[in-house]
């Protein structure tokens, strides 16, 4: 490999990092949940996940995709900057349905916006989930 190419690959790979610097939001759930729950379970006719202490379902519909990572892979949302509140996270950019964009064969790119992405933070796992419509939260209680 040239110079060149090595040195274009690291202005690449720069330009790409700027644009999957993560914007995230609070997702309001209406639940007095305070902590980031434990990660059980997951089923996927309904992406449904069971806490230590409590159970809570979370619920979406019309599930583009959905992908479980150790939150040590996702460095890019702890910075000060991007980080909120709460233990679901709107995607608003630079989220997982960002970087599948960037292939050619993702063919979900091409539905405009009735993509909605997000992030379920646990105290090991995180869950990214691309839906059609926002997640529906029960309190099993």
């Amino acid at each position: 490999m040239s110079i060149f190419d090595r040195l274009y690959k690291i202005i690449l790979m720069e330009n790409i990092q700027k644009l999957l610097k993560p914007k995230v939001k609070e997702f309001d759930i209406n639940l007095s949940i305070y902590s980031h729950p434990e990660i059980i379970d997951i089923s996927y006719d309904l992406l449904t996940l069971e806490f230590e202490n409590k159970w809570v379902y979370v619920i979406f519909k019309n599930v583009i995709g959905f992908r479980v990572l150790d939150e040590g892979n996702l460095l890019g949302f702890w910075d000060e900057d991007v980080r909120t509140s709460g233990w679901i996270w709107k995607v608003e950019s630079g989220g997982w349905f960002e970087l599948e964009k960037l292939r050619s064969g993702f063919l979900a790119q091409n539905h405009g916006d009735s993509h909605n992405e997000f992030l379920i933070l646990g105290i090991n796992d995180c869950v990214s989930i691309i839906a059609e419509s926002n997640p529906i939260i029960i309190d099993a209680k």
